[in-house]
Parts: structure tokens; sequence; C-alpha cells
């Protein structure tokens, strides 16, 4: 592990800030994320140790996937510029815990499963879908699926009385990837022993997307219309909820962390929002500008210079982004920063150069290199030509981190991993090729289509 003296700031960290605050390192910085699967798959093609059992990999409080933190010596082997972590769960971890059907508080409208069950922190219960190497936790019973329905002062009363996840649990700083570490002295080893930047996160979906994961994936559309103050009063919920989370997270490591990750969303499928630009204006973004300013206010007093950056699957319109980048601390700086993850594989209008064109002057942007075909099913050159597109498209005057569109899942192979990791050291040398290279979309009639 490179060796930090003094107060200097090591070169994978700094390349990381500098993408960060849209200046443009001496390349572009590359880091990883993956399910557990996709990690022990790496771990064990690069011939290092792997846990066999999956669920022994810690995991954090996401909810509803398997994310998993890459430990810092597959970091140091494969030189990537920095790690991510996430407070573990509410309870401790593991967050699932197995329950009897019998034991559901509430009626999932299924007939018991065969298989067995569990449930989060938030109360929706899951099965365990296998796939041919893992499996996924797949939502079974949405626990205020019928509070939507019922009269509005009932369903009211069905908020004050549930029991919400307790987000100053003092259990979800215990433990981290190092075995017998809190998660504050793993964060302080991280900033100051290794070379690393370090992404955080406090947990659980989005505000939308957690609204979602407890009402129900299709009612939560309808609810937009046709309950739409028990939705507002769910989201002032739910927001007072993040910001507690977030509290918690900046208390405990805020001083020994560079970005925060805000509880992600999903408002867009490849082709177009979830909701249109009316409805997010008038029932979302007021409740995004609340949570993301008091996370961005909190985060400024223990690093002055920490950044936030939200997440979104989709073709995401520039309108929502925009419209995110104008909430403002009371002292004018902006609360969101960065987006990630860049799908490629989106519609033009909302794609990455779209983006980096209409909004790279605000904006940093993580990801971009596809999981849904060239990571797990090209081969290493189809993956290095990905990385030079994305580099070219999004790299120049800085402001681009080099990740997967989506989680590392069982079926990249190691090969592709390497390439994307190699390409981005041999292309991203600042200054950038002039030259686009074949392919590269370089924004002809761009303007045009956002208009």
């Amino acid at each position: 592990m490179v060796a930090i003296v003094g107060k200097a700031v090591p070169p994978q960290r700094k390349r990381v800030i500098d993408a960060m605050h849209l200046r443009e390192p001496d390349r572009v910085p590359i880091g990883l994320w993956g399910t557990y699967e996709g990690y022990r798959n790496l771990r064990k093609g690069l011939g290092m140790e792997y846990n066999d059992e999956l669920f022994n990999y810690r995991t954090g409080s996401t909810t509803w996937t398997t994310d998993v933190a890459f430990e810092l010596d597959l970091a140091e082997k494969l030189d990537l510029d920095f790690v991510r972590i996430s407070l573990g769960p509410p309870g401790g971890s593991p967050g699932f815990r197995t329950i009897g059907f019998e034991e559901v508080p509430f009626d999932m409208g299924i007939p018991p499963p065969s298989i067995p069950i569990n449930v989060d922190e938030w109360g929706v219960v899951r099965k365990w879908t296998p796939h041919e190497r893992g499996g996924y936790y797949e939502m079974i019973g949405y626990p205020l699926f019928h509070a939507t329905s019922a009269p509005l002062e009932e369903g009211l009363r069905e908020l004050e009385a549930f029991p919400w996840p307790d987000p100053r649990d003092l259990l979800m700083m215990t433990d981290s990837p190092i075995p017998g570490m809190s998660l504050r002295d793993y964060c302080k080893y991280v900033h100051e022993e290794t070379p690393f930047a370090l992404m955080a996160q406090a947990g659980k979906g989005g505000l939308f997307e957690q609204a979602k994961y407890l009402v129900g994936y299709a009612k939560i559309f309808s609810d937009f219309i046709e309950a739409p103050k028990f939705l507002d009063a769910l989201l002032i919920k739910l927001v007072d909820l993040e910001i507690e989370f977030n509290k918690t997270m900046i208390d405990e490591i805020g001083e020994y962390i560079d970005w925060i990750r805000v509880s992600p969303e999903d408002l867009a499928s490849e082709k177009t929002s979830f909701v249109s630009l009316k409805m997010f204006q008038k029932q979302l973004i007021p409740h995004y500008h609340r949570a993301h300013i008091a996370t961005k206010e909190m985060f400024l007093k223990k690093n002055p210079l920490g950044k936030i950056q939200f997440h979104s699957c989709g073709a995401v319109p520039l309108s929502f982004l925009k419209a995110m980048t104008s909430g403002k601390t009371k002292d004018g700086i902006q609360a969101v920063d960065g987006f990630d993850s860049m799908p490629p594989k989106v519609a033009r209008h909302s794609g990455p150069r779209s983006k980096k064109l209409m909004i790279g002057e605000k904006m940093f942007f993580y990801g971009g290199i596809d999981v849904q075909e060239t990571l797990p099913w090209g081969t290493p050159e189809q993956v290095r030509r990905e990385v030079r597109l994305r580099i070219w498209e999004l790299g120049k005057g800085g402001g681009y981190i080099v990740s997967s569109s989506h989680r590392l899942e069982h079926d990249v192979p190691v090969a592709n991993t390497l390439a994307m990791i190699e390409e981005t050291k041999e292309y991203g040398k600042y200054p950038l090729p002039e030259q686009p290279p074949d392919g590269a979309d370089v924004g002809d009639g761009l303007q045009e289509i956002q208009r």
C-alpha cells in the first residue's frame, strides 16, 4: 500500500477529487462496484482468496440488492482509485431475516410460498430467487400496499403507526469489510493509511424508490393521481429518515469520506421517464431538494470539499437533472454535484454525450461502461473500445469517473473487467485525444433534439 506522508494527497485520491471538481486530473479515475456473485467471481479469477459462502460477505444496507464492498487488497491489486462503503442495516448485518408467512403483519394477497421468505428493516417481504450462479431477493410483499387505497385519515394513521427503521441505531456502524474493525475505524484507516478516495452511502432505496418498495411497484404510479396527499405524506416521512440516516453516517465518518452517494432512485426506463416533468416538479423535486440540501450542509461541515452524487437508471431527462442542480444550500452551494450510472443504451437525448454537453458544466459523471451487453458478453477489445468512446464523450475538462453502468454481476468475465481498467489507464491520460474514436457520439443534432 502506498504510504501517505503528512497531509499529502495521494495521486489516486487526488484524481478522483479533481474529476469531481470538474478539473482535468492526470488521468480519468476508475473504481468498481458489484454484487457478491460478481465480486467472488472477480477474486476467484484473479487467484485471490475468496469466501465460498456468499452470505458471509458484508453487503451493507441497500435493502434489496446484494452489493458488496470491494476489499482493499483487491483495490490495491488492480490499482483502483477509490472504494465504496455503506452503513450496515439497522439491527446489524445481515439486514434480511427469515420470517414465517403467518408472521407477516399484512395481507400479501398470495398463497403461502413453497420456499422460505424473509423481511428487511423496512418490512418489505422477499423471497430468494436463485439463478445459475447466485440469486437475488425478489419482492413479494409490500407493507403499505393497502394504506394508499384506504380513506386518507386511515392511511395517515397507518403511516404514523408504521414500525420505521431506526436511523440512529448504533449497530449500523459496528462492522466493516475488515473483520473486527468498526465502520469508523475502517474509514479512518482508508483515509489515513491508503491512497484511495472513499465514497459512502447510508443505504436504502431513494425516496421515490423506497416508496415503491413500500406500496408496490405498480401501485405507486396510480398514487400520483389517486392518492397524492398520502404519497406526499409518505415522501415527507422518507425524507425525514433519509436526512437522519445521512446525519448518522456523517457524524460517524464524515471527515474521512470524499463523497456521498445519496439514496439511489430509478426514475426512468431506457426510453422515457416514469413520471411527467410536471409531476416531477410538483410531487418529487421539493422532497429531493430538502433531502439533498440538508445532507450537503451537514457534510460540508465535516468535509469542505465534499460532493453529493445522485443515481438513477434509465433515460433520465436533462430537465430532471437541471432541477436537481437547482437545489442550493443557504450559502448558495449546489447540493447535488454528480450523477451515476450513465447507462449508454438509453434514448440518445438522455444518453451520456447529451448529459455532458447539456449539463457537464454543473455535474460530474460516474459509470458509463455497459453492463447489459458489452461487459458480460463482449470481447476484451469491445470493452476497450467502449471505454475509449465514453472517455472521449465524457472526459474533456474533467468530470468523469469510469465504472460499470451498474453492478458487475456474476456473468462479467474477469478479462473484461481487466480490459476496462487497463484501457482507462492507457487511453484516459490527459490531455485526451482531440479526434473522436470511431463510433463516438460527437453531439451532432443534440441541441435540436433537446429543443
